[in-house]
């Protein structure tokens, strides 16, 4: 009688382990499928940022382009004598006009990354170096468009100064960086402006204010450069 009332220990113990090692089987489990979906979904992330992280890098490099021929061209006005700018043809006046009124701001693809800190999802992306990169972008991108305002402001200074000379001889279309020609300025009326010591200073301000913006947005070059190398290594590890 004492063995049939003898309590299987050891059965119990085998039982009571296969069912603690099965519940942490469904744990591990459970943790590997959440960090797999949570991968996959960082990597689509990741792709949408490097798709629009590239788009940026093409339109700054567009933007550079603008506003360095912009330069080229200003100097042209600024250092021909009168009876040069008689002498220039339509095209060449066109190019200097667009160059004294055109604000070249660079509107970069934020999209991906917009919707990542509205939604408080940044948290997805791992790679510690990469989150300070796309922190320090936002915080560059809140400084150029303050410059871009300001350029915006001397972009019209410039333009109500060429009303005294017959004006407008330009208006903005949909976007305010992208000016059209109204009308052909001829050498004489550019001989004059060239003349006019207030106009001048309006347009040495509006270049200075390029000049800066054109600089700031070099550095900006060089950070969404290393920005996109950083994307490309991450897509690549995931």
């Amino acid at each position: 009688m004492a063995d049939a009332r003898q309590i299987p220990w050891t059965t119990i113990s085998v039982e009571a382990v296969a069912v603690v090692m099965s519940i942490l089987l469904a744990f591990a489990i459970d943790a590997w499928w959440a960090e797999r979906k949570e991968g996959e979904v960082e990597h689509i992330a990741l792709l949408a940022l490097r798709d629009d992280f590239m788009a940026s890098r093409e339109q700054l490099a567009t933007v550079l382009k603008s506003l360095e021929d912009a330069g080229t061209n200003y100097a042209r006005f600024r250092s021909a004598t009168g009876a040069e700018l008689i002498e220039h043809d339509i095209g060449t006046n066109r190019q200097i006009l667009t160059a004294l009124v055109k604000n070249h701001t660079f509107d970069p693809v934020t999209a991906t990354l917009d919707a990542l800190a509205n939604d408080g999802r940044l948290a997805l992306i791992s790679d510690t170096n990469l989150l300070g990169q796309l922190s320090h972008w936002q915080r560059s991108l809140d400084n150029i468009k303050d410059m871009s305002f300001e350029l915006r402001t001397e972009s019209v200074r410039v333009r109500r100064a060429m009303e005294q000379h017959g004006g407008p001889f330009a208006r903005w279309q949909q976007r305010v960086d992208d000016p059209v020609v109204l009308q052909q300025v001829d050498g004489a009326t550019m001989a004059n402006m060239r003349r006019d010591a207030d106009f001048m200073g309006t347009t040495v301000s509006h270049q200075y204010a390029l000049n800066i913006y054109l600089h700031s947005l070099y550095k900006l070059a060089a950070t969404l450069d290393s920005i996109v190398t950083s994307l490309d290594q991450a897509v690549t590890d995931r």
